[in-house]
């Protein structure tokens, strides 16, 4: 009776080292992670779940060795950590995006005014103006975008009106440059 020798499979593709573009990955997920989580309490959930997702998803590329060879490459826990990373910060910026309105610094420059003039009018209107501002630019810009639509579904030349969407959106840029500007606000 003889005995099998025991060997040890070894790799020939030499995976486990880490590389310094990997060290780059690990450094910039450790900074980020150490900001968000300090910054954001509400990133604590969302990264939990995300990375529920992709942890999920790296073990299965981990398990079907044809996905990698698809790719061409090995899928890396900072690969994936760093990825997880992105999707909560993309994911973070749908938390409140009422903070990227149009002409709020104008709107705090007028509410400020409104305040020091002791005029009498209450500055919960300033905001309903603004709003009123708003919601009108955002109607017209869309009610020209259907009717560029219209005349390009009709042969005719949409660029035109095109042209004046694009102008009113560099107006509205120009006033909050123009604002931040003068008021610093």
């Amino acid at each position: 009776m003889t005995l099998m020798r025991f060997t040890t499979y070894t790799n020939k593709r030499r995976f486990n080292r880490i590389n310094r573009f990997d060290v780059m990955f690990i450094v910039l997920l450790l900074a980020v992670t150490a900001y968000l989580l300090i910054q954001e309490p509400l990133m604590v959930a969302i990264l939990g779940c995300a990375s529920i997702v992709y942890l999920g998803l790296y073990n299965i590329g981990r398990a079907i060795p044809l996905v990698e060879k698809w790719i061409n490459a090995k899928i890396r826990f900072w690969h994936v950590a760093t990825a997880i990373i992105g999707t909560t910060c993309l994911f973070t910026l749908f938390d409140a995006p009422a903070h990227a309105l149009f002409l709020s610094g104008l709107e705090d420059f007028v509410g400020e005014l409104v305040n020091a003039s002791n005029s009498g009018v209450d500055a919960g209107t300033v905001g309903t103006v603004f709003n009123m501002i708003r919601a009108i630019f955002l109607l017209l810009v869309v009610a020209a975008g259907l009717f560029a639509y219209n005349q390009a579904q009709q042969g005719n030349d949409w660029r035109p009106i095109a042209t004046q969407v694009a102008l009113a959106f560099g107006i509205v840029i120009g006033l909050d440059i123009i604002t931040l500007i003068f008021t610093g606000a």
